[in-house]
């Protein structure tokens, strides 16, 4: 098996953007950390701007976040308060993985999040 030049590329942070009318899904994964976070707090600040009525972002393929992803996280969310638009994450918080869900509940930001589940109206999300 060929390992990649750079392992951490792997683990970077990417968001892969879908708009569905005025409804932006924002895809991430990898890694929300010191590194990557404005790299989300720009894509949201974009959306925004653009228009959008409503900005999901889908964390079920986030693989790690620290104290700064979760800022980058609720910053996000003051940017969709001021733009005005519609703020959620997605799959249900029970559906995140498990260092992300642990680094929510310790922070009690688990249940203060708006955390939805997709419903047939909302379509796939980018895979």
């Amino acid at each position: 098996m060929r390992r990649p030049a750079n392992p951490k590329a792997l683990r970077d942070l990417s968001i892969d953007t879908e708009r569905k009318g005025d409804r932006h899904w924002l895809v991430l994964r990898g890694e929300l950390d010191l590194t990557s976070a404005p790299k989300l707090t720009d894509a949201v600040a974009r959306a925004c701007t653009d228009g959008a009525a409503e900005v999901i972002l889908d964390v079920s393929k986030l693989e790690f976040i620290d104290s700064t992803g979760l800022r980058a996280i609720l910053n996000s969310r003051a940017l969709c308060e001021e733009a005005p638009c519609e703020f959620s994450l997605t799959p249900g918080h029970d559906q995140v993985r498990h260092q992300v869900r642990r680094l929510l509940e310790i922070t009690g930001l688990l249940s203060r999040l708006p955390f939805r589940e997709p419903g047939p109206a909302d379509g796939q999300a980018p895979g």
